[in-house]
């Protein structure tokens, strides 16, 4: 099989439908395209979500933890904890473990989350190491979002810009092999923009009907969840989408697709108010963009600058598994 997600479709088959008990007190169930678990705690709701980093060399500590708090900001509520798994390779020295554990330290205490217990060990069933984060979140219980709620003609709006995640990656694990020079202060930038935390919970509260952050698969995946999980279509406008000049170069030498890279610090809302939500993002000096609208259908529709129709009917595998698949042939 390849590198990557499971397609939703074998996700679906294979994964999803051994799952037959359901709890009442679980308000949201596992299912496609959904971020989290929601839990009924009363007043309030828990929020939990897992997600693994397999896909980078440095900092993975700090992107385990963004990503993993990201999904509870996608479903509007406020990160508290995070239990880390590393598994860890037989060649791993002890002081790269210590490294490891202090960036997830860091980059949690500056989310305001704790660190609360997990697991770590060496195994030779690994060769690399592999972090997954298992978040733990709140919000209240009028106040949460899902994937699912996405209705005809509402905007889909993103923050920041697509491909964050991937141009950092990129940048510090294969920047030396790019024949223009990379500094240290532009992987950085990409860096403090990783978290999606603020503009998931004005977004929230401003009442979006469907949310998800972009992760595997890039914009153009992230849309087809939401599709998915809503039962609707949407257009996605090239044009319309914010790449970043140092995300452009790194696609255009790779030849890479911007709008289908791991885009982690990019938040995809659905509302049907796309302005309001963007003038409000903007109040906190967060910029957000409309990149398409949701249809009828079951599917998304990409518009090309050219004008062209890509119908995405099947699963978006990321760029940049292709990027490594050519690497290391």
């Amino acid at each position: 099989m390849k590198v990557g997600k499971l397609s939703g479709e074998i996700l679906q088959q294979m994964v999803l439908s051994t799952i037959q008990f359901q709890r009442d007190d679980v308000l949201v169930h596992a299912g496609l395209g959904e971020d989290c678990a929601v839990i009924d705690f009363g007043d309030e709701v828990c929020l939990v979500s897992s997600d693994p980093i397999t896909g980078a060399v440095e900092g993975i500590g700090e992107l385990a933890v963004h990503v993993s708090c990201n999904d509870i900001a996608a479903n509007g509520g406020t990160p508290v904890g995070v239990q880390i798994v590393l598994l860890l390779p037989e060649h791993i020295k002890q002081e790269q473990i210590h490294v490891i554990m202090e960036d997830i330290q860091r980059t949690a205490a500056g989310l305001g989350v704790e660190v609360i217990g997990g697991h770590t060990e060496i195994t030779s069933r690994v060769k690399d190491c592999v972090v997954s984060v298992t978040a733990v979140g709140r919000a209240p219980k009028t106040r949460y979002v899902t994937s699912s709620g996405a209705g005809i003609g509402d905007d889909l709006v993103i923050s920041k810009g697509v491909a964050i995640e991937a141009t950092a990656i990129l940048a510090r694990d294969f920047g030396h092999t790019l024949p223009f020079k990379i500094t240290k202060e532009e992987i950085e930038s990409l860096l403090k923009q990783l978290s999606v935390v603020p503009e998931g919970l004005i977004a929230a509260e401003y009442g979006v009907t469907a949310m998800h952050d972009i992760t595997e698969g890039g914009l153009l995946g992230a849309v087809r969840e939401i599709c998915q999980a809503s039962e609707v279509g949407a257009e996605i406008w090239e044009e319309q989408v914010p790449v970043a000049p140092l995300t452009q170069k790194i696609a255009e030498h790779l030849k890479l697709d911007p709008l289908a890279l791991l885009s982690s610090g990019s938040m995809l809302m659905v509302t049907p108010h796309g302005e309001g939500l963007v003038a409000r993002l903007a109040q906190d000096n967060i910029p957000a963009y409309i990149v398409g609208k949701i249809t009828e259908g079951k599917m998304p529709v990409l518009v090309r600058k050219t004008g062209e129709q890509e119908h995405l009917s099947t699963h978006v595998e990321d760029e940049l598994w292709k990027f490594w698949a050519r690497e290391n042939k």
